[in-house]
């Protein structure tokens, strides 16, 4: 343990008859000593040349206090310093800790993106832009992200027009708070620690906001009637650069509805399909899941038709989608432009890919009688509740393979003659 003592020496004495305050240092029974900026006279010490004078005692225990801080620290780790250390971790001279949040956030954002988040990265980017639309500029102290400003923010946010035929984007307006709440935490799980006492980032002003509630999200279940008149829909006959997107938007549609609302982008990537069985890791929630979000679909035999017409003839993916689109993005793109055309023929408003999801869930909740647990497994969601006890427990597809039976046998209806 570093010791710290201020010492006056009779033989350092100057020639204005002064003598400068030392610190000092002993480590590991080595001595070190250190300079200090204050100077004192006679009239300053005892005939021992020990400190009288309060102002002086006064702020050589404010420094010597300084410099124990310090040490406490770095704790234990002081044991493996030298005394030549302990000094230079003392006077080390460091520039006070700052971080722009918003190049913080955009590097982040950057590693998703690489990384095949694209979604999550756009809510990231969108959030930081507000960010940096509200302040005027493109750097955002982490310190100026206080209580007064959030509340400044928010009210801003509420105040801004939604634009135009962009609902992802007036979606992620609702989240933009609590997206730089995430990356205010993430900032100060990396650059504070705790068990070190290095706190650079004291503050937690999102304890002190009232978030905005996010709506309810509206509903896009459809009811049993209307998937069968998407099933019962005749092909379009119009020639189109590449795929038709109205027949690939129906076709698409129904494959994810019988496969238990596997999603557009899960389709698109999956590679696994063995013993008749789809096996995928769900990207939006993989990585934040041990398991990664995996689960296994049995094909059912109304799907094997559209499973052939789709198939990869290479073997790389399972479905030959990414032979006609580049992306999943651009795949869900033409789905949804398709889903709209089929909306409007047969009168429903706003169609969606999502509500294949949406539709299986209800029907399977609502007119089939699966328990909520067995359809949150077959939407692959994760009941922390259960999280302990899915430990012990051998993962069994049987529960969502008779759920999904039961939900198309309701349908009642031959699809592999419809398509």
């Amino acid at each position: 343990m570093a010791t710290f003592k201020a010492e006056i020496y009779a033989h350092q004495k100057r020639a204005d008859g002064t003598y400068n305050i030392k610190i000092r240092v002993t480590h590991k029974m080595r001595k070190k000593y250190l300079a200090t900026q204050w100077y004192v006279g006679k009239e300053d010490l005892t005939r021992t040349l020990k400190l009288k004078n309060q102002k002086y005692i006064d702020m050589v225990e404010d420094l010597l206090r300084q410099y124990r801080n310090v040490c406490n620290q770095v704790g234990e780790g002081l044991d493996a310093m030298s005394v030549e250390d302990v000094v230079e971790l003392i006077t080390r001279k460091e520039k006070p800790f700052d971080l722009d949040i918003v190049s913080y956030t955009r590097a982040y954002a950057s590693r998703l993106r690489a990384n095949g988040h694209k979604g999550t990265a756009h809510i990231y980017e969108a959030t930081i832009n507000s960010l940096c639309r509200y302040v005027g500029r493109e750097t955002v102290s982490i310190k100026e992200i206080t209580v007064t400003f959030l509340n400044g923010w928010i009210e801003w946010i509420g105040q801004q027009p939604p634009r135009t035929n962009c609902k992802k984007c007036d979606k992620a307006r609702i989240l933009y708070v609590s997206q730089l709440r995430a990356m205010f935490n993430r900032a100060k799980k990396e650059f504070n620690d705790e068990d070190a006492g290095i706190i650079n980032i004291p503050f937690s002003p999102f304890k002190k906001v009232e978030l905005p509630k996010q709506t309810i999200s509206r509903k896009r279940a459809l009811m049993i009637g209307q998937i069968r008149e998407i099933a019962t829909l005749p092909y379009s006959t119009i020639v189109q650069p590449g795929v038709n997107r109205f027949n690939l938007a129906k076709d698409v549609f129904l494959l994810s509805f019988m496969l238990m609302g596997m999603n557009a982008v899960d389709l698109y990537h999956a590679t696994d399909c063995k013993g008749g069985r789809i096996t995928y890791q769900r990207t939006k929630t993989k990585t934040r899941r041990a398991d990664k979000a995996e689960i296994s679909v049995l094909i059912p035999t109304e799907a094997l038709p559209l499973m052939e017409k789709y198939r990869d003839p290479t073997g790389e993916r399972v479905f030959n989608f990414y032979k006609f689109y580049s992306s999943s993005e651009t795949f869900t793109a033409a789905l949804n432009i398709g889903l709209k055309y089929i909306g409007k023929t047969l009168d429903i408003d706003d169609l969606e890919f999502y509500a294949a999801r949406h539709s299986w869930a209800t029907i399977a909740a609502n007119d089939v009688g699966i328990d909520k647990y067995t359809v949150h497994e077959a939407l692959n969601h994760v009941d922390g509740t259960m999280r302990v006890t899915d430990i012990y427990i051998r993962k069994s597809w049987k529960g969502i393979d008779d759920a999904n039976r039961k939900v198309l046998d309701y349908l009642n209806m031959d699809l592999s003659n419809v398509y």
